[in-house]
């Protein structure tokens, strides 16, 4: 298979199976995800994984979902380094989601208001000077490759400079 034939099918809903997610494999994922490009090494990034019962803290603020991993990153006074920083969170969790597609793993990247509530946030161990980038709504899902859909082909606008 090649990576290009991937994208449209990561794109598509997912639809979770009720089996659990474990956590010895958001290790394993982890440590390869986190082989994002990122200025200074400065890997501003901190990961809180929720699966049952603790995900039940998400319920009805999140979809519901086998397990989450909140991706966290560390708040900047430098907005420029504040920008790479995210850009570099944003590298990670597109490696992970390749990396997790490979284990037959869903991943569905969030973002919701309820995220940029400080005292939210505080309940699941966020720090002062930390944010949540993104929640990770994660779980195994019915097999990528049995249903091949058509993908209808992108069409981009650029210009030549």
């Amino acid at each position: 298979m090649k990576l290009t034939d991937l994208f449209g099918e990561m794109s598509s809903p997912v639809k979770f199976l009720d089996r659990p997610v474990p956590r010895q494999l958001m290790l394993e994922l982890l440590n390869y995800a986190v082989w994002a490009p990122n200025d200074g090494l400065r890997e501003p990034w901190r990961f809180i994984f929720a699966d049952n019962p603790n995900g039940r803290l998400l319920q009805g603020l999140q979809e519901p979902a086998p397990a989450y991993l909140l991706v966290v990153m560390r708040e900047e006074a430098d907005r420029f380094k504040q920008e790479e920083d995210f850009a570099a969170v944003s590298c990670l969790v597109q490696n992970f989601r390749l990396l997790a597609y490979e284990q037959g793993l869903g991943v569905r990247f969030t973002l919701h208001d309820w995220m940029y509530d400080r005292s939210r946030a505080a309940t699941f161990g966020v720090l002062g000077n930390e944010r949540i980038a993104g929640v990770l709504e994660l779980g195994y899902c019915e097999s990528h490759l049995e249903e091949k859909s058509e993908t209808p082909e992108l069409q981009l606008r650029f210009e030549l400079l």
